[in-house]
């Protein structure tokens, strides 16, 4: 009598093994509550800003004073070794994404709390490293593993040059930072080219005092990007401090533009529009492409080369952060003092087309507003299609490929941007609607593309909010692979994604308020 119920048992669980995993309640947030309001939008950047304050923030009396770090490894907070470095990835790269989103979220609400900590704890600690690097950091001292001792060796765009102005190593540090490398690999010796003042003393806790001898063009993007920023929002100020705040910010781009130029990088175009903004320096602004006329590169991406500008077999990989939009756009209203129409489209055929290549690996489950793909592991198109789909496992774990923190929140940014402009101009949105179809060569799936991005990003900012409930934090990724032996890259509270959050929340209270962002360049 025992066979049937045995039989049904088992058929029960061959069953359950091949159903997929139950969809996390995050998921599920944005079509049960909806968009936020632009009320519960100031709440949310608020209560963004004030964690990634709290948590991540180097606040003791050092020369680090106001640097962010990339991850705090949660389940160590308020412990020691609870600030991760990688030592060549993000700390500060997020730091100036963070900086950006405070002149972002100050220019939505008017909220001075913003401004301080851009004012009073960011801009002394970035301004110092781009106007005083050459007294702060020098290649005499080099501490590396032996096998590594020719990483950048023969690369001008990333190893430091003796002393020079400009410079912003990945990471510097006065010991309460550990190095994600070394604590991984159970290893005392740096994994990049450094001075560590550990370097031949026990160093047990794998901990970082010193600085990389290591930065690169993708950094200085982000660092032209924060001092556009942040002298925007100096710029008229009345008073003695924020005039000389605003008068180092252009003297920083300037340090920063001839130290791209030393590395073999003279034409980074956010990088020269920030030294020819800042400086009111016609003649380098001339150096910028325009966006007076509309070109076929407007309407070119990632989307449109995966799905019909590919070459046969070849790989294109879905975007591991939307950067370029981001580069494109402050480029763009730095040298025109307005959004023209050419760099509106781009914006919008970006925000639109690009996140469709995620929604079309994910086969066998809906794709929550404001959600991609982790940024440390990949998926490619291939002849048009994805290499393989959601539903197959092929991710870490056996699971899917991961989400992340970084390509989603960037993305609704620049929705933002995309909707204030399409609120102006309801041509752009048809002219998306078109150029997408004529891509994938037949309708597109969201034929509202307004609507499409309202949700991409109102609702977009619920589904955050569900997991920051969840979480208790930003996850620098979810449903992802270890970052070192026994640690998932689920367990970091991700500093980037805090800054990218703020910024998308804030191009929404200006887009839901009839504003638009650009205004505050004319």
């Amino acid at each position: 009598m025992l066979r049937p119920c045995l039989v049904a048992l088992c058929l029960a669980s061959t069953l359950s093994a091949q159903s997929p995993d139950p969809e996390p309640a995050w998921t599920r947030a944005a079509d049960e509550r909806g968009p936020m309001t632009a009320d519960e939008a100031r709440a949310f950047m608020k209560r963004l800003a004030q964690h990634a304050v709290e948590h991540h923030m180097k606040k003791t009396d050092s020369p680090q004073k106001g640097m962010m770090y990339e991850y705090v490894w949660w389940k160590k907070k308020g412990q020691p070794g609870q600030f991760i470095q990688g030592e060549a990835l993000d700390t500060m790269h997020d730091g100036a994404w963070f900086a950006c989103a405070m002149a972002n979220a100050h220019r939505a609400t008017g909220d001075g709390y913003y401004k301080d900590i851009l004012v009073h704890w960011q801009l002394p600690f970035y301004l110092k490293m781009l106007n005083e690097s050459d007294t702060l950091f020098n290649n005499a001292q080099v501490d590396v593993r032996d096998e590594a001792k020719d990483t950048w060796k023969n690369a001008k765009e990333w190893l430091l040059q003796g002393t020079e102005k400009g410079f912003v190593p990945y990471w510097w540090d006065d010991g309460e930072s550990v190095s994600l490398e070394m604590l991984g690999k159970k290893s005392e010796r740096p994994f990049f080219p450094c001075t560590n003042t550990f370097a031949g003393q026990p160093n047990p806790e794998f901990r970082l005092k010193g600085w990389s001898h290591g930065s690169s063009n993708h950094l200085a993007q982000d660092l032209g990007i924060f001092l556009i920023q942040s002298w925007m929002v100096l710029r008229e100020s009345p008073d003695e401090v924020g005039k000389d705040l605003a008068a180092a910010c252009a003297l920083a781009a300037k340090h920063l533009q001839e130290c791209r130029a030393r590395h073999g990088a003279a034409n980074i175009p956010v990088v020269v529009a920030a030294c020819g903004l800042l400086n009111g320096d016609e003649a380098m602004m001339k150096r910028v492409a325009s966006w007076e006329k509309e070109l076929p590169a407007h309407s070119q991406n990632a989307f449109t080369r995966s799905v019909r500008d590919f070459k046969p077999g070849q790989k294109n990989a879905i975007p591991a952060f939307a950067d370029d939009p981001m580069y494109g756009y402050y480029t763009g209203v730095s040298k025109h003092r307005s959004m023209p129409r050419p760099l509106a489209l781009e914006m919008a055929l970006y925000a639109y087309g690009v996140p469709m290549l995620w929604q079309m690996y994910s086969d066998n489950a809906p794709v929550p507003p404001g959600i991609n793909r982790f940024d440390l592991t990949s998926i490619n198109f291939i002849d048009g299609k994805p290499e393989h789909l959601r539903s197959q496992r092929k991710g870490p774990r056996g699971g899917s490929i991961p989400v992340g923190s970084r390509f989603g929140p960037q993305n609704m940014a620049v929705c933002g941007w995309a909707l204030q402009a399409i609120k102006q101009d309801a041509s752009i949105a048809a002219q998306v609607k078109s150029t997408v179809a004529a891509a994938l060569g037949k309708p597109v799936p969201h034929p509202d593309v307004q609507k499409w991005l309202e949700r991409e990003l109102g609702s977009g900012l619920r589904t955050w909010e569900a997991v920051l409930n969840e979480y208790g934090y930003i996850p620098t990724g979810i449903g992802c692979q270890s970052a070192m032996p026994g640690v998932l890259w689920d367990e970091f509270s991700d500093n980037g994604g805090y800054a990218h959050l703020i910024s998308a929340a804030a191009q929404w209270v200006q887009y839901l308020e009839g504003k638009q962002d650009w205004k505050a360049w004319e």
